[in-house]
Order: structure tokens, then sequence, then C-alpha cells
């Protein structure tokens, strides 16, 4: 070749290697290959496990772990009703998952779960509180999902927040054990549903009961 040919420019080379990128990073993402918080953020989880949750009953057996940030969108649940069974109690919004805060927080009543959604928002509201059978219970939160096993698939469950209610349907009522790798409690943006946990504490302490309900519609207050 002459030494006189003409070379192409450094820009172009810079250009093709943008565009080898690229595609490679798209073919990686296709099959699973780039984390899809790429961007630096760390997603909120999918799903949390019920052995992750505060021990529900009287005797709580707290471990540490990270807290978490709230999301900004959305109506945070303040209060829960459900004539069926007459419970009529506050709901708290803790901003941590660490469940030594949860058990203090928990003696005021039950919470509302901070990866889960908010009203409003599509996805999965977690709430979970105390459930005892003990004969004597001086602090009656305590006892605050005690009737929680009682409910029946249609019951109605009102949950409440910034002037609006947001009305489920009971779909299922159901007793499982924490130390089932399945028991789980999805935690994806998809859906309206309100999940209530609480300690099935007359079979043991691994047990948990799980009220699973689907929305019916809001209405301002």
């Amino acid at each position: 070749m002459s030494e006189n040919s003409t070379k192409p420019p450094a820009s172009v080379f810079v250009a093709a290697s943008v565009v080898i990128f690229v595609l490679s990073l798209s073919a990686a993402d296709s099959v699973g290959f780039v984390p899809y918080y790429i961007d630096g953020t760390d997603p909120a989880p999918s799903r949390v496990a019920i052995k992750d949750l505060p021990e529900l009953g009287e005797q709580p057996v707290a471990t540490s772990q990270e807290p978490a940030a709230n999301s900004d969108t959305g109506i945070l649940p303040t209060h829960i009703r459900i004539p069926s069974i007459d419970l009529d109690l506050p709901i708290s919004n803790p901003d941590t998952r660490d469940t030594t805060k949860l058990d203090t927080i928990l003696q005021n009543g039950p919470a509302r779960y901070v990866d889960s959604a908010k009203l409003g928002e599509k996805g999965n509201v977690l709430i979970f509180g105390h459930s005892s059978h003990l004969p004597i219970v001086h602090n009656q939160m305590y006892k605050a999902f005690n009737k929680i096993p009682d409910l029946k698939a249609g019951a109605t469950i009102i949950v409440e927040g910034n002037g609006k209610a947001y009305e489920y349907n009971v779909i299922d009522v159901k007793s499982v054990e924490t130390t089932d790798a399945n028991a789980v409690i999805d935690l994806s943006k998809t859906g309206n549903k309100l999940t209530i946990v609480t300690c099935d504490t007359l079979t043991g302490k691994s047990a948990r009961f799980v009220a699973e309900a689907e929305l019916v519609g809001s209405y301002d207050l």
C-alpha cells in the first residue's frame, strides 16, 4: 500500500467501537447477563420471605437488617378496618427492615412493610401485626390480629390514608410455615393486592397466618 494512502479519521474508529459496545450490551441484556440496576441503583426486593418479618407473637426474637429507602409516590396507609371481625386499628409506616426496630413499633399496632406498595400504587400492600393467645396480655396490640384467621373469602377490608379509603375483598386465608422455602410474599409492581401477616401462636413459633385480598375500589372519606 502506498504511504500516501488516505487513512480513516480516528473518529470513525471511535464511532465503530461505540456501536460494537452497544450491540454487545444489548445482546447480553437479552440473555440476562446485564443487571437491571446497571444505572447504579439498588432495586427494592421483588418479594420478602415471611421468616424475615418480625416474630409476630408474644415473644419477638429480633435480628438486624439494613434500613431501606421509601418511595415518594402513593399514599401511606394510616388505618385498617375489618367490620366482620370488629377490627379497627391504626397503621404505622416504618422506613426500616430492622426487626429490632419493627418489634418496638409493633407494640403500638400493625405496620406496613417498607418495600411493599402504598395505597394507589400497583403492587402488594403488606401489613403485619401481632397475635397472642396468652390468657393475660397487658399490651392489647399483641392481640391486634388475633381474629385474622376468622376471615372468610369475600370479607371486606378497608384501608385508609390521606382522606381516601381503599376497599379490598378477601381471597384466601392460610397458615404457612416460615421454614418453607416457598413462604414468601410477592412484592412485584403488578396487580392491586393487600396481604396481612400475623403469627399462628396456637400452632407454633414458625407458623404464620397469611390473608390475601384484592382491591375492589376506592372512594373519598
